[in-house]
């Protein structure tokens, strides 16, 4: 496809830019900077000349800045002459600084005052409709009280329909896989339409079909306008009325500098609710609008996925099914790649099949492959606010396909964002990505009232071609310049991604330190653990994703003296025997997490990290690491605030040695169903605040010593095998919240428990007769006893599933 005029020039200039870059080490602070602004602005460049052709634009508004574009470019080529001259160099550089602050005084300014005029013109417009609708509304209701002849009424709101425009553009041919979004779509549309009850005003009336781009939401929609019983439902009075082109595009720019994107759609929204009876709204939104009634466009089930690509590949009688499964596959089951990777195959022989399903297996991106997917994904990417892109794009560090815990995020984005603790900003952060469709939030495995807090078992997933745009967006930069490095084992050597490049290229060829702050690595169950001599002084953030027996950490980990978070996640059936002899030399360790690894034993020094502040213990086999320790001469992570152990099958006793970290204030250990016993040792942790004991259902009793918890305000200890409570439980003097659901064994209750004050209990109707009896407690609620059977089914259920894989294994 031919580049437009318009567009042509800034493409060239990127493309002189990224030419210098590799080129020549000089100017390369200026240069760096200035291809970062046209990644910005170019995507957005595109957008303009199909909107012109709908506008009333001059030429001459179209070229505000062509000439200055083709100067920059002569500019930016002049670079490879100068070579010895310094003060040529230095001066050649102000004027490289100077282009970079005209591009984006041009975006600022001119391209803001246009965007004003083109809103103004718009709203103009949407008035306009609306007017000419409840033009046609009343008419028609009038036709209705003074024409007896219904085919009369009928041609004549056909024949003021014609005259009103906006028709249902008609369908392209050969649509297939959309029949069940369809029908669920359509019922959606006409569950309520004769409905007169409206509580929230307009809101009920819109219907807001919300997905990523190139999923079909606007073939869908068209769909829908053409369908029989809509048509017959509404007749005439359908109208596909086209009005995001501008606006999308003026958003985008003005999302470079002074993001607002969210509000600004809702509030365009708005301009089209009109209290007309039956009226219903149908917007198309890559984004979700919770205020209104939203129809999410999932991917493509597999069987219709097949259909389309088979539709648009047309694969000759030579290819195989099972080449044709593999190709779907490989496109995700997203729509517009299927139709484009598809379409790129037609009337192509088995080999040029089989060498484009080798470079997609061979990690080769199909947003590389194919410019029109990576730009309708990216322009997601490019309305979001700053603070919004950094998390998406730390998305592309987890695997494809798993699920992603939003602990981890936590973990990292306390960090490098200054997110809380509690996870309000992490989940705030997580749900705006998910109202714009870049990732889903999975259910939590618990509900709501057995957690204190927000991330609490909640887990994330991406769609793969979101994961990969992540991926290519951190591979912009040359390797050793990215924040973010994604690294993968293949044939035994370390390689990431490059842009343009058809092999992954291999880390070993780069002499200089790499600058990431954030490392993420993937081997392999072959790798040889044969690692190169990587520099990468500057990481804060590793990730290691494992898929091997055993895994020993990378010798350069040595040099990572700024390393802050570290998150080791196993990825086999099996849990993978991690050595941590490395671990004692990072002194600047804040959070370690662990996920399904053997924990065998630590070294002294590990146990000595002065800076660690959280440690979690995922699905992990505990074994004695802990027990050949004793606290003589030993100040086990001073700084600990956080503890965490989730599905550590094998936990039996909680370690005494960890009964000495006097600092911690969170203590969470949930579905370690074999644990039976704590020590009276545990009275120690004197500054705990928060403990959650949660479905470790062989425990029967609590030390006696929690009395002693003096600062303890939340407690949980729901889904456990306690029979009774410590006799002394009322001396928790700071005692505002407990948990106890689920405590079938437990009797009766200390008669201590008088003395507590200012406690909400959380409990269901048998405990809640006991706690009736003391006036004391501020509030109880009671968990309805279905939601409790269900509970203690699902443990049952767990501990069973538990147990089986323990004699498997």
């Amino acid at each position: 496809m031919a580049v437009d005029p318009f567009s042509e020039p800034i493409f060239k200039l990127s493309d002189a830019v990224i030419h210098v870059i590799q080129t020549t080490a000089d100017f390369k602070p200026q240069l760096t900077q200035l291809e970062n602004t046209l990644d910005r602005i170019a995507p957005i460049i595109v957008d303009i000349q199909n909107q012109n052709r709908k506008l009333d634009r001059t030429r001459l508004e179209q070229e505000m800045f062509i000439d200055e574009i083709q100067d920059a470019q002569k500019l930016v080529n002049k670079c490879l002459k100068i070579k010895w001259n310094f003060f040529k160099r230095f001066t050649h550089s102000l004027k490289l600084k100077d282009l970079d602050q005209k591009l984006v005084r041009f975006f600022q300014v001119e391209v803001q005052a246009v965007q004003c005029r083109d809103i103004k013109k718009t709203l103009e417009e949407v008035n306009h409709v609306g007017q000419r609708i409840t033009s046609l509304a009343l008419d028609v209701r009038h036709l209705g009280q003074t024409l007896d002849s219904g085919s009369s009424k009928r041609e004549h709101v056909k024949s003021e329909r014609k005259k009103l425009g906006w028709p249902v553009p008609p369908l392209p041919r050969g649509i297939v896989g959309f029949d069940e979004p369809l029908n669920k779509l359509k019922e959606k549309v006409l569950s309520d339409v004769n409905t007169h009850d409206d509580m929230d005003g307009n809101v009920g009336k819109v219907v807001v079909v919300s997905a990523t781009g190139g999923c079909g939401k606007t073939t869908l929609v068209k769909m829908l306008g053409n369908d029989p019983q809509i048509q017959d439902v509404f007749g005439e009075n359908v109208f596909f009325v086209t009005v995001s082109e501008t606006p999308d595009f003026m958003v985008s720019v003005n999302d470079l500098f002074n993001p607002n994107c969210f509000d600004q759609q809702e509030s365009y929204i708005k301009n089209f609710e009109f209290d007309i009876q039956g009226y219903k709204l149908l917007v198309t939104s890559r984004m979700l609008f919770p205020k209104y009634d939203v129809f999410k466009f999932d991917p493509l089930s597999d069987e219709d996925a097949r259909i389309l690509f088979r539709c648009s590949a047309r694969p000759i009688s030579t290819i195989d099914e099972n080449l044709v499964d593999q190709m779907v596959k490989c496109c995700k089951n997203h729509p517009l790649t299927l139709s484009v990777v598809g379409g790129s195959l037609d009337g192509k022989n088995e080999v040029v099949w089989r060498s484009m399903l080798k470079s997609l297996s061979q990690g080769h991106l199909v947003l590389d492959l194919n410019k029109e997917i990576l730009n309708r994904l990216e322009r997601s990417f490019e309305t979001l606010e700053d603070k919004f892109k950094q998390c998406f794009l730390d998305f592309g560090l987890f695997l494809e396909d798993q699920r992603i815990p939003a602990s981890a995020l936590l973990d990292m984005w306390v960090h490098l964002y200054k997110h809380d603790d509690e996870g309000v900003d992490t989940l705030a952060k997580i749900y705006e990505l998910s109202y714009r469709n870049l990732v889903d939030v999975m259910d939590p495995r618990n509900v709501s009232y057995a957690t204190f807090n927000y991330l609490t078992d909640q887990f994330v997933t991406q769609h793969d071609l979101l994961r990969q745009l992540a991926i290519n967006l951190n591979s912009k930069l040359p390797i050793a310049e990215r924040r973010r490095l994604i690294i993968s084992e293949e044939k035994d050597l370390l390689v990431t991604n490059v842009q343009g490049k058809d092999q992954m290229t291999s880390v070993e060829q780069i002499q200089l330190p790499m600058q990431a702050r954030i490392l993420s690595i993937s081997t392999g169950e072959s790798f040889s653990s044969r690692w190169c001599n990587m520099r990468v002084p500057e990481v804060e953030v590793l990730v290691l994703h494992v898929k091997s027996k055993t895994y020993t950490l990378p010798p350069f980990l040595k040099e990572m003296q700024k390393l802050k978070i570290l998150n080791v996640t196993s990825y086999v059936s099996y849990q993978t025997k991690l050595d941590f002899h490395l671990l004692d030399c990072l002194s600047n360790l804040t959070r370690i997490r662990l996920e399904r690894v053997v924990i065998s034993s630590f070294y002294r020094s590990t146990l000595e990290l002065v800076n660690l502040k959280k440690i979690s213990f995922i699905s992990c086999e505990m074994g004695n690491a802990f027990e050949e320790f004793t606290t003589d001469n030993l100040h086990v992570w001073p700084r600990l605030v956080e503890i965490e152990m989730d599905n550590c099958y094998d936990l039996k006793l909680y370690p005494r040695i960890l009964c000495s970290t006097v600092y911690l204030k969170k203590l969470s250990i949930t579905y370690c169903y074999n644990l039976g016993e704590i020590s009276e040792e545990f009275g120690n942790l004197t500054s705990l605040e928060t403990l959650i004991l949660y479905g470790c259902i062989h425990l029967k009793r609590l030390p006696e010593s929690i009395s002693e918890l003096q600062n303890l305000s939340n407690l949980n200890i729901s889904f456990l095998g306690l029979t009774k409570l410590p006799e002394k439980m009322g001396s928790l003097g700071g005692l505002r919240t407990i948990y106890m659901v689920g405590l079938n064994g437990l009797d009766e209750l200390p008669p201590s428990v008088k003395d507590l004050a200012n406690t909400k209990v959380v409990c269901n109707e048998k405990q809640e007769r006991k706690w009736k009896e003391y006036a004391n407690v501020e509030e109880i609620i009671v968990v309805e006893e279905e939601t409790e059977t269900y509970l203690s089914c699902m443990m049952a259920q767990i501990s069973s599933m538990i147990a089986l894989v323990k004699l498997l294994s």
